[in-house]
């Protein structure tokens, strides 16, 4: 063989060798990696109360790296995720999402880490008080909480002022927060100070108490006195107890007291127009009727005798005849007339007197739509009625022997059996009665239609707590709102005009007569402004009737929400007073009164400076009188009074 051939084998063969002893440590190599332990990455949620913690599936060996997962959806209530740690309680390094990590040679085990939010208290302050305890809140709260603000529930006093509510600055110049009022919890904690209001705007009339008017800087120096005795002070009928009180001033020269001076005012309204006698003589009969059947214990229609047991018809479609329907005429005399179905809306069956079925026709269908908005916005303020009849409307009934100004009515009695006692004239069902005559289609059949199915839902939703009694005047206020709320307001502002031009005097707020319309539909107006919708739902949805129901729902003592009351009647829209508490928003009485004093017309007495003048009050009654002289002085006395001067520009 030639010698370059041997080389050649022999250089071969060495490459050989090399390749076989490579290979073979390669496979030495790549079977120890693969016979090598490999190691597992959990994740613990660490008391996470909702979410799942995630899931590694991977295996890692020592020294391979892999990346830290997202903590996802876990949550834990007022706590923040901060990373993951290797320890339970927190402590070490914190790993974020996506960070790499190399693996030791050890399963490694994260643990969420929790970082606590910042809790907050609400603190109240008695800024002041004189008597009493400040409300205690011991909850924590955190950023975003909703907090209820408590009442004044450790009953704070303060000498000669009353309590108005809560505010964030001492002064009352912050944001104010009454009884129930939501505050969102921001990331600090609150104070909340009592805010307290002198018993008097301007001036302190209190019982026995003179005060210097002769700064005010005006010669219209107004007094508005009223008896205020307590919550007993209510009643369904005109009241008989009255409180004696003497106004007198003191001044450089004395004059008499002039008798007959009247401001004169032009009336935008005619006062006629305001409920006629046969109305408010139903309205009188159909409360009495309210008071009887509450005081009597008796079960409404769906409590006592299932279904298919009333007289209003089970199965109603338009052409339902339904004979024999009771009925009370204009001089409450019981009539009983034979009705058909001429119409159904969303919320309502209409049965018209079969005289009237061919009048009627033109209006159904807008009295359709009209009730179905009534009967949500209805429903929307004041609570739901009871569906005694099992139809899921109410029925409303047509018919001509509601004539005169007898507009329409809601008879309580009609919710129970007739075979309950003194309800032998029940037509069973959840029904209104309403005038088919021509000269009130329109919206004062709409304005009656809200007004009395307030009525309704006033009445059942007291049956359902177990009443046994109501008070009137805040049951027709109530319903005044319903004509508000709906925007009927012909009769509503009718009767406010009424009232302020010169239609108080001898009016109690809570005793009931046939000329109260008024106050109480100017003294809601105030409260709704006040307080808002939801307290106005509170006082019908509740055990409580009257000046009860109105502290509850409210949160405010009656005798300051009167107080304020009498204060924005004589000062709103005259400029004298910017604090909301003393005015409308919502009522412009220059609509109503567009002259003189813009809202309330003083009495018919002018009263002369230097002298005296005495006279009787019933409770939440008042007297506004205007003076004129030369004031040092003006002073009340008396049991249970109160009262402000004012030196008004009007």
């Amino acid at each position: 063989m030639p010698k370059s051939a041997r080389i050649t084998s022999s250089s071969l063969l060495v490459v050989l060798l090399f390749l076989v002893v490579s290979f073979g440590s390669t496979l030495f190599l790549s079977s120890c990696d693969l016979f090598a332990p490999s190691f597992k990455v959990t994740y613990d949620k660490n008391g996470a109360t909702g979410g799942e913690a995630p899931t590694d599936t991977m295996m890692y060996k020592a020294g391979k790296t892999f990346t830290v997962m997202s903590a996802g959806n876990l949550a834990l209530l007022h706590h923040t995720f901060s990373g993951w740690t290797t320890s339970a309680s927190g402590e070490g390094a914190i790993y974020t999402a996506g960070q790499v990590v190399i693996m030791a040679g050890a399963d490694i085990s994260f643990y969420a880490k929790w970082t606590a939010e910042s809790a907050y208290r609400v603190t109240y302050n008695a800024n002041g008080a004189t008597g009493g305890s400040v409300p205690v809140d011991s909850s924590q709260y955190y950023e975003g909480d909703r907090v209820t603000v408590l009442g004044n529930t450790g009953s704070l006093t303060k000498s000669n002022a009353t309590f108005e509510g809560w505010n964030t600055v001492p002064t009352g110049s912050g944001t104010a927060y009454t009884a129930g009022a939501a505050i969102i919890m921001g990331t600090s904690s609150k104070t909340l100070y009592a805010i307290w209001t002198p018993v008097t705007v301007y001036t302190g009339l209190g019982s026995g108490a003179s005060v210097d008017v002769s700064s005010f800087n005006t010669t219209n120096i107004y007094s508005i006195v009223t008896s205020m005795p307590g919550a007993s002070a209510q009643g369904n009928i005109t009241p008989t107890t009255t409180y004696s009180y003497t106004l007198s001033s003191a001044a450089g020269t004395a004059s008499i007291v002039s008798s007959g001076i009247a401001e004169s005012r032009s009336l935008s309204r005619q006062v006629s127009s305001v409920y006629g006698k046969a109305q408010i003589n139903s309205d009188k009969r159909m409360r009495g009727a309210e008071e009887k059947v509450l005081g009597s214990g008796a079960r409404q229609l769906s409590g006592t005798d299932g279904k298919g047991l009333r007289a209003a018809p089970a199965s109603i479609v338009v052409g339902t005849a339904w004979n024999g329907v009771n009925v009370y005429d204009a001089n409450d005399t019981l009539k009983t007339i034979n009705t058909t179905c001429k119409y159904i809306s969303t919320y309502a069956y209409f049965f018209v007197d079969t005289r009237d079925s061919t009048a009627m026709e033109t209006y159904l269908q807008g009295y359709g739509e009209s009730f179905d908005a009534i009967y949500s916005v209805n429903r929307l303020k004041f609570g739901n009625e009871n569906d005694v009849d099992l139809n899921h409307k109410v029925i409303l009934i047509f018919s001509q022997e509601l004539s005169g100004s007898l507009l329409g009515y809601f008879y309580s009695v009609d919710k129970f059996p007739s075979t309950a006692i003194d309800c032998s004239d029940s037509n069973e069902g959840d029904i209104l009665y309403l005038t088919a005559m021509s000269a009130y289609q329109g919206d004062t059949l709409k304005e009656t239609l809200a007004h009395e199915f307030q009525h309704m839902i006033y009445f059942d939703q007291h049956y359902n707590l177990g009443v046994r009694s109501t008070y009137t005047w805040l049951n027709e206020a109530l319903s005044q709102a319903a004509e508000y709320y709906n925007g009927y307001l012909n009769n509503h502002l009718t009767w406010i005009q009424a009232f302020l031009n010169h239609g108080w005097p001898g009016l109690s707020l809570t005793y009931w007569t046939s000329t109260n319309y008024g106050y109480g539909a100017i003294f809601i107006r105030y409260v709704i402004e006040q307080y808002g919708d939801t307290a106005i739902k509170n006082m019908c949805s509740t055990d409580k009737t009257g000046i009860a129901a109105v502290e509850a729902a409210t949160g405010a003592s009656f005798s300051t929400i009167f107080g304020n009351f009498l204060r924005a009647i004589a000062m709103s829209n005259t400029g004298d007073s910017n604090d909301s508490k003393y005015g409308f928003r919502t009522l412009d009485l220059r609509t109503v009164q567009p002259s003189d004093r813009c809202g309330l017309l003083p009495y018919s007495l002018i009263l002369r400076a230097g002298n005296s003048y005495s006279d009787t009050l019933y409770a939440y009654e008042f007297s506004f009188d205007k003076w004129q002289g030369t004031f040092g002085t003006i002073g009340v006395s008396g049991t249970n009074m109160s009262g402000s001067a004012f030196g008004l520009r009007y």
